[in-house]
Formats: structure tokens, C-alpha cells, sequence
């Protein structure tokens, strides 16, 4: 008989909680006097590894080593097998980081993984730690790897076994509903003193992608110069999709009108969706899903004039690599986790019972069953702030 997800989800956090209390006094007393004696600043960061979430949280490591360049800079990608490699591509070639920690490749986040990673970390002696989310196994790893300086993020809205193992952090932040999230990682810093940082997202990208990036071009014939604009037509979360018929009839509406040549983005997965969206356009277009990875694909992010998607992670890697975004929000919150700067436009419909869906607090279905934040954002809305910002793109280019 099997096990149900959430039966799996309460065993699990119950081990971890237990784990933890038993161990809580002499790991405190361990970690009290390991901490006495490092003089060199050894860090680890546990940050979000959802695409956008992990995008926003790119600075952390800059300002870190801006302050601290004598650091050793850790980071710990807590992804299952399907994340693991995009996480990890979004970071492989970031300078600041010094070694990125990945799970066992067989074990995983299971069990027996996450105790044979707190074995790998506590070797490794880092003696600061920043947990950039209120997960249980983000608290958990820097107190069982017995790092004496352990920075958490706390929350209201985290599960009452987060809650509880608060007590594992030595400093804590809150993270709160409309907090912007950048802002909040940043925040942590105050402990080792950095109070004042730059908000810039980054992703570093090398001359192999950038080659990579080019011969795609080539293979469609298409001008670097040109009007390119990317597309995204999926979210992890479908809450937040925007109706693919739309879709359809935008991308035609910007070749008729503007002369655009349109690029749609995801991973293979997305196939299905960017095959549907084609299949109702009458004009051409390009679908990149299966033959650009995630960080090829911010290599090809450097010719788009323009990018336009629903809030999903390729929106926050486009706003990285500086390229004007329109942003069609839906549910989310316009202030805890928007594409930043002046070229972004984010469409909206202000309703009652806007914003529902919070990083912090996520909603997935929703609750008055009409999802009108979405379904009520019209073609001419999009258009419109895409035209602005091409507007805006064009000025600025003379």
C-alpha cells in the first residue's frame, strides 16, 4: 500500500524535529565552542532553487563577496533530480561562488541524502550560515553540520514544525507578506554587518553558451539586430497561466504591427503548450523549448528586444540579463517578488480579491473559481505595455 504525499510530508518533518530536539544541547554546546576558535569567515548560503526565487537571490552572493573577498563562499542547491541540473546551470559559472553543493545524485532530498550532505558540510567547517527560506531542511542542515553562526528566515505562514525548530537559528529575520523578497535575502546580511547593498540580479554566462546562443541565430536565419522577442507561455504554477489563445493572437498582433519575430522559451516539458500556442498564430514563429538549456537560453536573453510572460522563472532570468519585460502578474503579489528597474512593465487587474498568491503564502487554485486576475488581462493590455517599452527601448537607443 502506498504512502501518501502528505502522510510522507508529516512522517519526515516529525524525524527532523525529533532529530533536532535530541540533539539540541550538545550540537549548541559543540557549535558554542567550534565557533570560538575560526577566524577566517567560512559562509554557507541555502537559497530558494526555484528558477525566479534562486534568480532574486543572486545579489546575496555579490554583496558578500564585496564586503568579505577573503571569504569562502558555499552554496547548497536543496533540488530533486528535475531541478538539480537547472539550479545548478544558473550558477555554475557565478565568480562569487566558491563551491556549489549539490545532493547525492542517488539518494537525493530524501532521508538518507540530506544526512550524508549535513556529513559533507559539517567537514567542509563553514562558520556562518544563511538560510534564505523557512523550509524544516533548510533549519535544519546548518545546526546538525554544527555551524556556530546559523542566520534563518522565519515566517507566520511557515508550517507549525518550522515554526517550532526557530529555535535552531542564532539570528533570525521575518520575512512578511508584500516584503520584497530580494530585499529580505539582502537583509540577512546585517549580521555580518553589510547593511547597505545593491539590488542587481545577475547571471554570468560563458563563451561556450554565448556560441551556442549564436548558432541558433544561424539556424533560423535571424538577425541579432532585429526585433526579437522571447515569449514564455507556462508557469510551474497554472494559477498564473495566461489563456494560450491570447497568446496566439499577441504574437500575430506583433508581426502584423511591429514587424517582430517571436521566440517561445520553456523547457522540453513546455513543448506541448508552445505547439498549441503555434498551432492557433498564423504567422511563423520559432519555439526554443527543446534545443537551448536554461543558461543558453539567458545567452540568447542578450538579443531580445523584449521579453513577455507570465510570472514564471524566465521572466526573472530575462530582468537579470537586463532586457525590457512585460510581466502578465495574475495572481501574484506586485510587491514581494517583482521584475525590477525601468524597463519593466507588470499588467494587472486591481480586483477585491487581488493579489492572492504571495512567495511566502502561494496560492494554487483559485478560490471564487473565476481566476478574473488572469482571464481579465485583454490582448490590448499586453500589446500596449510591450509597445511602451519597445517605445522606450527605441528612444534610448538614439
Amino acid at each position: 500500500m502506498k504512502i501518501s504525499k502528505k502522510l510522507t510530508f508529516y512522517i519526515k518533518n516529525i524525524f527532523w524535529l525529533s532529530i533536532t530536539c535530541l540533539m539540541a544541547l550538545p550540537l549548541y554546546l559543540w557549535s558554542f565552542l567550534k565557533g570560538s576558535f575560526e577566524k577566517k569567515l567560512r559562509i554557507l548560503i541555502i537559497p530558494p532553487v526555484k528558477i525566479g526565487d534562486l534568480v532574486c537571490a543572486t545579489p546575496v552572493f555579490r554583496e558578500i563577496k564585496k564586503n568579505f573577498p577573503e571569504s569562502y563562499l558555499g552554496v547548497v542547491l536543496l533540488a530533486d533530480s528535475g531541478r538539480r541540473t537547472t539550479s545548478y546551470q544558473l550558477l555554475k559559472n557565478n565568480p562569487y561562488i566558491d563551491k556549489i553543493i549539490l545532493p547525492d545524485k542517488k539518494r537525493g532530498i530524501k532521508t538518507i541524502g540530506i544526512l550524508k550532505l549535513i556529513v559533507r558540510i559539517y567537514r567542509e567547517k563553514y562558520n556562518w550560515s544563511f538560510t534564505l527560506t523557512s523550509g524544516v531542511i533548510e533549519k535544519v542542515i546548518p545546526f546538525l553540520a554544527i555551524i556556530p553562526n546559523r542566520v534563518i528566515t522565519i515566517s507566520s505562514y511557515a508550517t507549525i514544525t518550522s515554526k517550532i525548530l526557530n529555535f535552531v537559528g542564532n539570528y533570525k529575520s521575518e520575512i512578511k507578506l508584500n516584503d520584497l523578497a530580494l530585499r529580505h535575502y539582502l537583509r540577512l546580511l546585517k549580521f555580518i554587518g553589510i547593511k547597505k547593498f545593491d539590488q542587481r540580479k545577475e547571471i554570468f554566462i560563458s563563451q561556450k553558451e554565448k556560441r551556442k546562443a549564436t548558432q541558433f541565430l544561424k539556424k533560423y536565419n535571424l538577425n541579432p539586430n532585429g526585433l526579437l522577442i522571447g515569449i514564455a507561455v507556462t508557469a510551474g504554477n497554472k494559477l498564473k497561466e495566461w489563456p494560450k489563445e491570447k497568446f496566439a493572437q499577441l504574437s500575430d498582433r506583433l508581426i502584423e504591427e511591429v514587424g517582430a519575430r517571436i521566440i517561445f522559451v520553456g523547457s522540453p516539458k513546455d513543448k506541448k503548450d508552445i505547439s498549441f500556442v503555434q498551432s492557433k498564430m498564423r504567422h511563423k514563429s520559432i519555439d526554443s523549448s527543446s534545443e537551448l538549456n536554461l543558461i543558453e537560453l539567458a545567452a540568447l536573453f542578450r538579443y531580445l528586444k523584449l521579453f513577455i510572460s507570465v510570472d514564471t522563472g524566465p521572466l526573472y532570468m530575462a530582468n537579470a540579463m537586463e532586457v525590457p519585460v512585460v510581466d502578465i502578474l495574475g495572481p501574484c503579489s506586485i510587491h514581494d517578488q517583482p521584475p525590477v528597474g525601468d524597463n519593466c512593465e507588470i499588467v494587472y487587474k486591481d480586483l477585491p480579491c487581488f493579489p492572492c498568491s504571495f512567495v511566502i503564502k502561494t496560492a494554487r487554485v483559485c478560490k471564487y473559481g473565476h481566476r478574473k486576475c488572469v482571464e481579465g488581462i485583454t490582448i490590448n493590455d499586453v500589446f500596449n505595455a510591450a509597445i511602451r517599452l519597445l517605445s522606450i527601448t527605441k528612444r534610448s537607443n538614439y
